[in-house]
């Protein structure tokens, strides 16, 4: 199951375990973020939009009742790790991770309930041929977040719903794709590291064809003043635990 220098990782939640690679990229607090926010109802298929190592895909399998969730990842160490990590704890007949880039699949025939995304939110100057895992799935070098809205719009249901977590320095180009993609923001939810600082990431929740209208939430605040996870975060997003053992305290991605 796992590979030369590989490592298993308790998320705690429900016995879910993930493999990761202590060289490689690794899922940051973003992503954990996002599979709480994510909405699915009984008998719903998911799609995640570049799905790394696979965690916000695992985490959806426990806290939501859809009855289908795929995983879309460019990478293929990334996508092979994923995979395992499924059968890892055997959810082979809920959760399907496709190898590929996003933009090339057809989804005319294969539409979902719900998307999501934790998109890459940097810019990329060069070729790529020389990125890293990490800039990878950082940086814009294999899709853009425009891309990812567009890819996200052509598999999407009528009324379906896009979730997205990114940061807030790119919600202006986000808003933009989605309205050009006739996926319209209903909620935003800002997210400050603590009290006193700004606002850095937003998470924020689509509909396409929806009518318009935008609720903006209070901000989730995710550390106390001592380091510590605020209440709130503790409650609902880690189970009463301090932290999720496994993922990067790094909330770059």
């Amino acid at each position: 199951m796992l590979k030369n220098g590989e490592v298993i990782f308790d998320l705690q939640c429900d016995g879910l375990k993930i493999i990761q690679h202590p060289d490689g990229y690794a899922f940051t607090t973003d992503a954990v973020l996002l599979a709480n926010t994510v909405r699915a109802a009984k008998g719903d298929r998911i799609l995640e939009l570049g799905a790394g190592s696979g965690v916000i895909s695992l985490l959806l399998s426990k806290k939501t009742r859809a009855a289908h969730i795929t995983a879309v990842e460019i990478q293929p160490r990334l996508a092979d790790m994923a995979r395992r990590s499924v059968e890892l704890n055997a959810l082979s007949d809920r959760v399907e991770i496709l190898e590929g880039d996003m933009k090339l699949i057809d989804f005319s025939e294969r539409r979902f309930d719900v998307v999501c995304s934790n998109p890459p939110y940097m810019t990329y100057s060069g070729d790529g041929s020389d990125a890293t895992e990490t800039e990878i799935c950082k940086s814009e070098v294999a899709v853009t977040v425009a891309e990812v809205v567009s890819t996200a719009a052509k598999a999407l249901k009528y009324g379906g719903k896009f979730f997205v977590v990114l940061k807030s320095e790119r919600l202006t180009d986000l808003i933009d794709g989605m309205r050009r993609n006739l996926i319209e923001p209903k909620v935003i939810t800002p997210v400050q590291p603590t009290a006193k600082k700004d606002v850095d990431t937003v998470l924020v929740t689509g509909i396409k064809n929806g009518k318009s209208g935008v609720k903006i939430t209070r901000p989730l605040i995710i550390t106390e003043a001592d380091g510590s996870y605020t209440e709130t975060v503790r409650r609902m997003y880690f189970n009463e635990r301090d932290t999720v053992r496994g993922g990067n305290s790094d909330r770059q991605s």
